[in-house]
């Protein structure tokens, strides 16, 4: 098993704030590539990384392997499974139908100081190395959590966090490429231009576009790695 650290990165202590269940930790830890496909899953050992009890731990991978993160095996117990492209495009129709109702409101309701600490986010991507996925996916996250925050919705926050949270364990750990790390760039510029000028509308069909883009990047980037591994 690979070790256990304390994430310190900006997206994940969103994506876990007020969320320190064993279950999300367990899942931040696969996200961030601290536990990796195959490795064993022992209760007792986790039990004492997150300073729980044994329950709350069996609890949390009962969940994850309904989920398709975790696999039991007789003789060898929980592991974390191997990817399941189905689990990526169901969270991706969901963002696809919270997001635009998340910033539905916010067009109508953000602030100046919400939008010029967009625009601040915006400028941290933007100087960011090309190469620099992970540093990408920090960004995005924030950048959209600024406009999704301050919704009233809190129960669709959360699935929100949750849905981005298990993203992040799908391919958080994948190379993104120059042509969509710069195509993420313009579609945060568009929808901040958008939301600027007061344009609501355009700005939320502007942002459907951007999470149907990223969903159909992603898809492609796993279709190609399951032909690569079948070839």
């Amino acid at each position: 098993m690979s070790q256990l650290a304390p994430e310190t990165s900006l997206g994940m202590r969103i994506l876990l704030q007020g969320e320190q269940s064993i279950y999300n930790r367990i899942l931040a830890d696969i996200a961030t590539g601290k536990l990796v496909s195959g490795d064993r899953l022992v209760t007792t050992h986790l039990a004492s990384c997150y300073q729980t009890s044994i329950n709350p731990v069996r609890e949390a991978l009962k969940q994850l392997e309904g989920e398709g993160f975790v696999t039991f095996q007789k003789n060898s117990g929980a592991r974390v499974a191997s990817f399941e492209y189905a689990t990526m495009r169901e969270v991706f129709e969901i963002l696809q139908l919270l997001e635009p109702y998340f910033l539905s409101w916010y067009a109508g309701h953000c602030t100046p100081e919400s939008l010029v600490c967009l625009a601040d986010i915006q400028e941290q991507l933007r100087a960011l190395d090309i190469r620099d996925s992970a540093g990408l996916r920090d960004l995005d996250t924030a950048f959209h959590w600024e406009m999704y925050r301050h919704h009233y919705n809190a129960s669709a926050l959360r699935l929100w966090k949750n849905k981005k949270l298990i993203l992040q364990a799908l391919h958080g750990d994948l190379p993104v490429c120059e042509k969509r790390f710069k195509a993420t760039l313009d579609e945060h510029d568009h929808i901040l231009y958008l939301l600027n000028a007061g344009d609501d509308e355009s700005a939320v069909r502007a942002l459907t576009k951007h999470v149907v883009s990223g969903g159909d990047y992603w898809s492609s980037v796993i279709t190609d790695q399951l032909r690569a591994l079948s070839a």
